[in-house]
């Protein structure tokens, strides 16, 4: 699936029933874009991993965030490795 217009995106979703909602977070690393849905907040980067797809495409948002680690972070993973090993 191709996620080039996340505003769409989230258009399409909400005329499915799905309650979706395009956002940018604002954080250390500037705009972070992604896909509200409910509650939970998906980043374009988490969105867009090749392991996720098959479940993007069925719209199965409940099965990408059970595949977040415990450590999960809306950071990129090279973002957050990135801060866990710069000193304070």
């Amino acid at each position: 699936m191709i996620l080039d217009d996340l505003a769409q995106f989230a258009e399409d979703l909400k005329k499915m029933g799905i309650d979706a909602c395009h956002q940018i977070l604002y954080g250390l690393h500037g705009g972070m874009e992604g896909l509200d849905i409910g509650d939970e907040f998906f980043p374009l980067w988490e969105l867009s991993l090749p392991e996720n797809q098959a479940d993007l495409e069925k719209l199965d948002f409940a099965a990408i965030k059970a595949r977040r680690g415990p450590d999960w972070s809306v950071d990129p993973p090279h973002c957050a490795r990135k801060l866990r090993l710069e000193p304070a």
